[in-house]
């Protein structure tokens, strides 16, 4: 990674957002790893879930809350970008069909899933189709080859980042897969704070965005 800009927003966002200590970590991951078998999380669910990690049911409730996505029986439908909700990016793990809220989110995942995932996107300029195969320990496929990502560069400390929307605003909504660099470059043109790194740079700022949580389910 060669753009000091975006190293300096990685290590802030993985610090002051993304480590959420060893419990609630594991929560994430477990409940993470239980919608990505295609189905809404209920609050039962979580309740046996926080037993098992010897949580205690409200304080676990009290941080999924504003994390997630929930349907109108309040089961969770989306959490750490990724949704049974239609969104831009088509995620497929073992089968299942799912969405990501953006396309960083499409090259982490598989790092928290511990499975490979197969991505469909398409390019917000030329509208052309971005496929991707994705393991959890590197991006093993890209068509186009030339494939780039857009990356807001946030800064918590002035970004609103505490809850689902707030996230979407400040983070999602900027960040896709384009063709080429040079289409990533026309989208990017007069935009502020927005940098374009590759496919394989984007899988790695992944792994440093969540290296904590990656370390307390390891």
């Amino acid at each position: 990674m060669t753009d000091a800009r975006v190293a300096q927003m990685v290590t802030a966002v993985a610090d002051q957002v993304l480590d959420y200590g060893v419990d609630a970590s594991r929560l994430l991951v477990r409940i993470l790893r239980a919608l990505a078998k295609g189905r809404p999380v209920t609050r039962e669910q979580v309740t046996q879930i926080s037993a098992e990690l010897g949580m205690d049911r409200l304080e676990a409730e009290g941080f999924l809350w504003d994390k997630t996505e929930r349907d109108k029986e309040e089961a969770i439908v989306g959490i750490a970008g990724l949704s049974l909700n239609k969104h831009p990016h088509r995620l497929t793990v073992d089968g299942v069909r799912l969405s990501t809220w953006c396309a960083e989110d499409a090259l982490f995942l598989p790092q928290l899933l511990e499975r490979e995932a197969r991505v469909v996107s398409r390019s917000p300029v030329s509208g052309e189709i971005i496929r991707l195969r994705v393991g959890p320990d590197g991006v093993k496929e890209v068509a186009p080859l030339g494939a780039v990502i857009s990356l807001a560069l946030v800064d918590p400390e002035r970004e609103d980042m505490s809850s689902v929307e707030a996230i979407w605003n400040a983070f999602c909504r900027h960040i896709h897969f384009f063709a080429t660099r040079e289409e990533a470059e026309v989208w990017v043109n007069g935009r502020d704070a927005i940098a374009v790194v590759s496919v394989e740079e984007g899988f790695s700022i992944g792994r440093q965005l969540w290296s904590k949580t990656l370390r307390y389910v390891g």
